[in-house]
């Protein structure tokens, strides 16, 4: 990358809390502490974007003269409204902020989120066992073997019998079994779900104030699933009603972007990309790692995990500096 030629840093958070105050201190999260001096230290070596600036620079409209940061959120929590607004407000910084329409509709915990509790509640062994078990209580059909390099390559940051079991959970399982298996596993351990779903997502009236703060809201799926796993006809009736939801509980929006729920390359394809557009989303943000440069595909953005600022941008803004 050439030190004097800017490029476009979207980084990607989840969770944002005090661990340790919570019920659930072992999942995969950022303190908020932790956030806060990463958002100063982003702020002082990067032009902090808004999703406008972020459009025209990748159009060639913009002529940056640094690197720019886009701060992206996933699965609109309600971490986002209590302790990730406060601070951006307070730095007059936009983030984007992307939402499951089903989970404030009906109050529902995606699957994917009822995996991670369950992995912060059991040992990993107990959870696994618990939930091979119920699966075999549904199918006699044995599941596909899991490719294990795809496995680590889709989760970096878990043990190798940890990413092989994700990525068998989310890719591997058919749709309609994991979410019975988990439904049975999450109401052992849990309990009310509708409960558990308003304290951990927000609603629409936090949605439409995160808005008037100056924040973006945008798609994430209605029922975040892969989209690459459905049919065209699937896609197509969940991206529509992803997007004709948001519309109809939100502030009306200049722009409204995607991200692709997992957002590996092979969680979405060329039709779900047609069908984005044709929705009415202007671009869509991957998990692919890496910055981004004016003429890029809007609809392949990359971005940089939390978990990797400094390990990603460090070395390119040292060079930065050095070229000074």
């Amino acid at each position: 990358m050439s030190a004097s030629s800017p490029s476009l840093w979207a980084i990607n958070y989840h969770y944002v809390r005090d661990l340790s105050r919570t019920r659930y201190p072992r999942i995969r999260g950022r303190l908020t502490s932790d956030f806060e001096q990463q958002v100063a230290w982003l702020s002082e070596r990067c032009e902090m974007a808004t999703l406008e600036s972020a459009a025209d620079f990748l159009a060639g409209k913009y002529e940056a003269g640094r690197d720019l940061c886009l701060l992206t959120f996933d699965d609109g929590l309600k971490d986002h409204y209590t302790n990730v607004l406060p601070i951006l407000a307070d730095r007059g910084i936009q983030g984007l902020f992307f939402i499951c329409t089903v989970c404030l509709e009906k109050n529902y915990v995606l699957p994917v989120h009822k995996n991670h509790f369950l992995m912060a509640a059991l040992e990993f062994n107990e959870y696994r066992k618990a939930f091979l078990e119920q699966l075999a209580l549904l199918t006699s059909e044995t599941p596909d073997t899991v490719d294990v390099e795809k496995a680590k390559l889709g989760y970096p940051y878990d043990s190798e019998e940890v990413a092989v079991f994700k990525f068998f959970l989310n890719y591997v399982v058919a749709e309609p079994l994991r979410v019975r298996v988990l439904d049975v596993l999450f109401e052992r351990y849990f309990g009310n779900e509708a409960a558990f779903a308003k304290e951990l997502y927000l609603n629409w009236d936090e949605a439409q104030q995160m808005q008037t703060g100056g924040m973006i809201i945008g798609g994430h799926t209605h029922n975040h699933v892969a989209l690459s796993t459905l049919s065209n006809e699937e896609q197509a009736v969940d991206l529509a009603t992803c997007g004709s939801v948001l519309r109809k509980r939100l502030k009306p929006q200049e722009f409204w972007p995607f991200c692709y729920p997992y957002g590996h390359s092979y969680s979405f394809n060329a039709a779900t990309i047609q069908r984005l557009k044709a929705v009415g989303f202007i671009c869509a943000f991957t998990t692919e790692t890496g910055s981004n440069r004016p003429g890029d595909d809007l609809f392949t953005l990359r971005r940089v995990d939390t978990n990797d600022v400094l390990k990603k941008m460090q070395p390119v803004q040292a060079a930065v500096t050095a070229s000074k």
